[in-house]
Parts: structure tokens; sequence; C-alpha cells
């Protein structure tokens, strides 16, 4: 199938809205496959709601990406139980976008989450020295990689800032310390 007619497929499926309480938890079900193309089914605003937009178009394409990182056994093509496309959904909800960085950051963090797990299995499947070198390498990349996406994550919802405290205390014997906040002057009435 043609990118073009999977993108028109995915973007026509948008557009289908069905019954709440037909879907999980972010109101986002998905059929199809990558071989077939992907049909996702929702609530009205449900995409809207899990990538923090109002702009329709823009949560369609964050869905298409998400899925687009996904191996055909991981979006609808495999067992059921090696389906990540519900997984992608809930953990970018959860992680609750504000704005245009933290949507794309959202995406990667869950895609590089299933290609760490994914290197993890390949990792411990491993026959050889070869293998396990070359499957390791590639694990401790992507685990080093969400560390720092998640770093950048933190950093760009606190503005960059960073609070320290550092306290050293010296008590001399006989002496007693105070450990809390220490205020002087009068009493308050």
């Amino acid at each position: 199938m043609s990118k073009a007619k999977q993108s028109k497929e995915l973007t026509e499926a948008n557009d289908r809205t069905v019954k709440t309480k037909d879907l999980p938890k972010v109101g986002v079900a998905f059929g199809g496959s990558n071989s077939e193309g992907q049909v996702v089914s929702h609530s009205e605003g449900a995409l809207n709601k899990i990538f923090g937009t109002d702009d329709d178009n823009l949560a369609a394409a964050l869905t298409q990406q998400s899925l687009k990182v996904l191996g055909k056994w991981e979006a609808g093509d495999g067992p059921q139980g090696n389906d990540e496309r519900d997984f992608m959904m809930s953990i970018i909800s959860d992680l609750g976008p504000q704005d245009a960085i933290e949507r794309m950051l959202a995406v990667q963090l869950a895609a590089t989450h299933i290609a760490t797990i994914r290197q993890a299995g390949w990792l411990a499947g491993s026959e050889n020295q070869m293998q396990l070198d070359g499957r390791g390498n590639g694990y401790n990349k992507l685990a080093r990689t969400f560390a720092a996406q998640v770093e950048t994550l933190r950093k760009h919802r606190n503005g960059g800032k960073q609070t320290v405290t550092v306290q050293h205390v010296n008590v001399e014997d006989g002496g007693q310390a105070i450990v809390g906040n220490v205020e002087t002057g009068g009493s308050k009435k």
C-alpha cells in the first residue's frame, strides 16, 4: 500500500467517532494493520486530548507519526499480545503534553521506550558473543537516549531551572543543631 493511500485512510479513520463506552480509557481504539492500513476509531476530541492540542489535523498527524515507528508485528500484523498501538496512545496521554515541544517529545519518549524494550528482548535472545555485544550496545544507546529525553522534558517543563540546596552543619561537642527553617524576631500576634 502506498504511503499516500495509507495516510489518506488514516486521516479518514480519524474522522470516525464511536461511543466512548466502547473504547479504552484514552478514547481511541485501533484496527487494521500496517499492511492493510491503520483504522483509528475514537470518541470526539480524544486525539486532541491525548496530544494536548485543539488542532484536529495536528492530532491526526501525531497519531500517524506514532504508528509509523512500530514494526508491522507491533501494529496489528502480529499476535494481539505484541500490539503496541494502545500503549503508545496511553503513555502519550499520561505524559500530558502541553505544547509543541512536549507533543513531539511525548511521541519520541513512547517510541524510544518501545524500541528499548524491543532491543532488550533481542538482547535476551542472544546466542553468541557477537549478538550479545551488538544488541547490548543498541540497548545501552536506547536506554541513554530515553534518559536524555526524560531530562529534556523535565527541563522544558520547569524552564530549565534547577534548584539545589546544599547545607552543611558543624556541631561542636556539647552543642545542638536545629534542622529546619528558623525564624528570628518577636512573637507573631
